[in-house]
């Protein structure tokens, strides 16, 4: 599942990135889900206030505290709010005990991985210097970039959720 949301300043992105992310955790069974899912915004800004959203939620939902996104998990899981409760208390622990697989990055980071992952691979030397054009013709490329990546991850890993 690839989500790509464009939206002004101001309009809840962070809001609604932090309900998808969340939402995606709940959705399955088992440890480490954090790992499954690729979140990628513009700003390193954008970045760490998502981060420390999901993270303020996910503490607010395993202390019982008031949080905006209790009543959609109760009621698309069909859980109370004992069971978000302790739900969310899982999560929590889990992301905070493997916290450096807590994938939310921004774009050009998540490219620098995946290019110096497969340097070798695409003959570029590993202490490569990358320099970016911000015009329509490089934003065309990236997204075309983009959508290839996650095509051949799709078909490499069919359990991957991506945000962004």
């Amino acid at each position: 599942m690839l989500n790509v949301y464009r939206a002004s300043a101001g309009s809840g992105k962070t809001f609604r990135l932090t309900k998808d992310y969340i939402h995606l955790l709940f959705r399955h069974q088992g440890e480490n889900l954090h790992r499954h899912i690729l979140a990628v915004t513009f700003t390193n800004k954008a970045t760490e206030e998502m981060k420390s959203r999901i993270l303020k939620e996910l503490f607010a939902l395993a202390q019982g505290q008031p949080s905006n996104y209790r009543k959609s998990l109760m009621e698309e899981y069909g859980r109370n709010e004992a069971e978000v409760n302790l739900k969310a208390k899982q999560i929590l622990v889990s992301l905070l005990y493997d916290y450096s697989s807590f994938a939310v990055s921004t774009i050009d980071s998540f490219f620098q991985q995946v290019i110096r992952s497969f340097a070798r691979e695409m003959g570029i030397n590993g202490a490569y210097n990358l320099e970016m054009e911000n015009d329509a013709k490089t934003t065309r490329y990236f997204l075309k970039l983009l959508t290839i990546c996650f095509s051949t991850y799709q078909k490499m890993k069919t359990n991957c959720y991506w945000i962004g």
